[in-house]
């Protein structure tokens, strides 16, 4: 007897398949990529919280297009959530990054403002490159975050489409770095006073 082909559902059809009631029996059954289409029709909390019922689960979160919902980074539980999607929820495709709140900020890049990095030398520091590992992202908003000098990591990203960065005074970089972003068409630039380079840059948006 010839395998059963597997069956492939409509991103409308998994939808409707999660919220009814499923046999554990049933669920066990379904195809990785089933349940990762499935997953995938949910915001990232969500998704996060039905990773943890099975290792089968976890995997299948693992291939999941998470859809254009925004997650912000505002608050240090946050951030610690955003460090275990790096690699439970990697696809991830819109993030914002904001402040930590008091006695945290993001670790200091390349070429820091001295004198700002010696006053709030004692703040817990938290690492900003690992969203780095966010390959599929098409959106960030950096928007008031605590971070101080440059970033190349952040400029890396062949997916993005939109790019926000406000309210970061000392988070420094040049129009020639947005070279990273080679699917970027929307740019929006807010009291940035420590930005540089050419103008001539922004052809690739």
């Amino acid at each position: 007897m010839p395998p059963k082909k597997k069956t492939k559902l409509t991103r409308p059809q998994a939808a409707a398949a999660a919220d009814e009631e499923a046999d554990p029996a049933v669920v066990e059954q379904l195809d990785d990529n089933v349940i990762a289409i499935i997953f995938g029709c949910f915001p990232p909390e969500d998704t996060m919280r039905m990773r943890c019922v099975c290792k089968k689960w976890r995997e299948a979160a693992k291939t999941t297009i998470v859809p254009m919902a925004d997650f912000g980074v505002n608050s240090v539980v946050k951030y610690n959530a955003m460090r275990v999607m790096t690699t439970a929820l990697p696809n991830l495709q819109q993030i914002t990054i904001c402040r930590l709140g008091n006695g945290h900020k993001y670790s200091d890049g390349e070429d820091p403002d001295e004198e700002m990095a010696t006053a709030f030398a004692h703040f817990t520091t938290h690492d900003i490159n690992i969203i780095s590992n966010f390959r599929k992202l098409h959106r960030l908003n950096i928007d008031g975050a605590f971070m101080n000098g440059r970033y190349p990591a952040l400029f890396n990203f062949p997916l993005l489409e939109m790019l926000r960065i406000s309210l970061c005074c000392n988070f420094k970089w040049e129009l020639e770095m947005l070279s990273g972003f080679p699917s970027l068409r929307e740019l929006d630039v807010e009291c940035n006073r420590s930005l540089r380079g050419n103008i001539g840059s922004l052809k690739v948006v």
